[in-house]
């Protein structure tokens, strides 16, 4: 019986160097039944030529500029074969059953939208077991050695595998946020609508990590900060958004200063160590907290109706997400 079509989807961005390695690996993997597909957001190093040239039977949507994460794995779904979506990174070297274990895991249990591979680092330590979130809306990445199964709040975009007709229920990725976040903004509103996304340890995926956000720090920072506020808004129930907000700013300007003045007195930052390492692909500096104000302040109508959509079809709350301990009471 042939395995359900799985079409993995690649963003890459001038990253020729890294797609040897990945797609070496990809081409490797013990599953029967997968295509690939790479969107370039308009590479200047010769990577479409790489692909047409060494793999032929990818298919590649070229973009005219660059536009980021979510826009193109969403042109990448519309033109999927498959019954499940991999979402891929470039900076992956994957191992052999990465696919069939995944596939094993969401096929049989109807609840499960998403699954994400263990990543690990070149030298065996966890990369990512996981992202959660705080009451606040807050995203934390998981390092925790993990062994079975568990539920997580959402699944790294760097190998996420999601059920295609659920990513298309909810729209795909928000492409307003161009890079950063939308892997948790599209869990949170999965666990929303009932589904649960999960980790999957024995599909293991190295990472290399930050390949591409590295050249685009402060616009990553930006819309890694605007993306934050965006999700409060739109995810939270309408009762919590300004307690949410308000405590949000209160924590943060704390801690901030906190840095700041341990900076300036003792030329260090002592930050208390967690299991759960902070999100933030790059740290926003003043001005990029005001541009990203200023971006909420005049997107309020597409927040409002990302709000309205994201809630009418609610079936988990976020007490009870708390609950289930894939949002974090800290």
């Amino acid at each position: 019986m042939l395995s359900p079509k799985v079409s993995v989807i690649i963003v890459n961005y001038n990253g020729k160097k890294l797609l040897e390695k990945c797609l070496e690996s990809l081409f490797k993997v013990e599953y029967d039944n997968f295509e690939v597909i790479v969107v370039d957001n308009n590479s200047t190093d010769d990577s479409v030529q790489f692909i047409t040239k060494i793999y032929p039977s990818i298919i590649i949507i070229k973009l005219d500029s660059n536009k980021g994460f979510a826009e193109p794995n969403n042109l990448g779904a519309k033109i999927a074969k498959g019954d499940f979506l991999l979402l891929l990174n470039n900076d992956t070297i994957v191992t052999p059953n990465f696919i069939s274990e995944m596939i094993n895991v969401i096929k049989n249990d109807k609840k499960i939208a998403i699954c994400q591979s263990l990543l690990l680092k070149s030298d065996n330590s966890i990369d990512s077991s996981g992202d959660f979130v705080d009451e606040l809306g807050v995203c934390f990445n998981s390092k925790s050695p993990i062994s079975e199964i568990r539920d997580i709040f959402s699944a790294r975009g760097a190998s996420m595998l999601i059920q295609k007709k659920i990513f298309n229920i909810m729209g795909g990725f928000d492409e307003k946020f161009f890079a950063t976040f939308e892997d948790v903004d599209l869990g949170w509103r999965s666990w929303i609508l009932g589904y649960k996304s999960v980790l999957v340890p024995k599909s293991i995926v190295y990472h290399i990590g930050n390949q591409t956000v590295n050249v685009f720090k402060n616009e990553i920072a930006f819309h890694g900060f605007k993306n934050q506020l965006a999700m409060k808004i739109t995810n939270f129930e309408s009762k919590l958004i300004l307690k949410v907000l308000f405590q949000f700013f209160l924590k943060y300007g704390i801690r901030e200063s906190k840095i700041w003045f341990d900076y300036k007195t003792t030329g260090k930052t002592n930050l208390t160590p967690t299991k759960y390492e902070s999100k933030i692909a790059a740290k926003p500096s003043f001005k990029i907290i005001f541009k990203s104000i200023f971006w909420i302040l005049t997107h309020l109508t597409y927040l409002r109706q990302k709000h309205a959509e994201v809630n009418k079809n609610r079936k988990i709350s976020t007490k009870s997400l708390i609950k289930m301990n894939v949002m974090i009471k800290k």
